[in-house]
């Protein structure tokens, strides 16, 4: 089992968030350990996987929502 303190170093470094240091005891963990390395292949691949399945409301959901705020808009006030 990987322990919790590996796995935010593999979390990190696949965010690109990791320091020299931090690299460097990584490196070495994944040279004698290669189950890191599958690890962290996966979490790049399940954070690319995310960030494609990103998505942003549409102008008329946006729209709508704001006409509907407007019209709401005097309500806050009583």
């Amino acid at each position: 089992m990987i322990q919790t303190s590996t796995q935010n170093l593999l979390v990190l470094h696949a965010y690109g968030e990791t320091t020299e240091s931090q690299k460097q005891q990584l490196a070495r963990e994944m040279a004698t350990n290669e189950s890191l390395h599958e690890e962290l292949m996966e979490l790049v691949r399940a954070k690319r996987e995310l960030n494609r399945k990103l998505l942003s409301p549409s102008e008329s959901s946006i729209r709508i929502i704001m006409e509907h705020s407007n019209k709401t808009e005097y309500l806050q006030e009583i």
